[in-house]
């Protein structure tokens, strides 16, 4: 199975890594409870395979999202800021603009989709 390098391409970005830590809060699926804001989840959501009657898919087209969470709303604009310029090369941005509000853990949340071009 081939997978989204998202973590790979977010750790060697020194933006994402100033918001994020060394030891980046950017998880698959879903954060450990008490993980310190801000963070950041990405999760698959869906995607189709690039098809040829020739031949079987080259390519995956993969969608994803990615929601940042913070106490500090500006901190959670800058958080999506950064991850979305890292990770814009080797995606194609479909909405930019995703945000809310979490009553329950008084989180901010900024996020975006996007889908990946996976090289099978």
């Amino acid at each position: 199975m081939i997978y989204l390098s998202i973590y790979k391409t977010l750790n060697a970005d020194a933006a994402v890594k100033a918001i994020f830590g060394d030891n980046l809060r950017i998880y698959e699926d879903i954060a450990p409870i008490g993980t310190s804001t801000p963070y950041a989840v990405w999760q698959e959501v869906g995607g189709n395979a690039e098809n040829s009657l020739d031949c079987p898919a080259k390519t995956d087209h993969i969608m994803y999202q990615v929601m940042v969470y913070d106490t500090n709303q500006k901190r959670a604009y800058e958080g999506r800021e950064a991850i979305r310029k890292a990770l814009e090369n080797q995606s194609y941005i479909l909405n930019p603009r995703i945000s809310g509000y979490e009553t329950e853990t008084k989180l901010f949340s900024r996020g975006f989709d996007a889908n990946w071009f996976l090289a099978r």
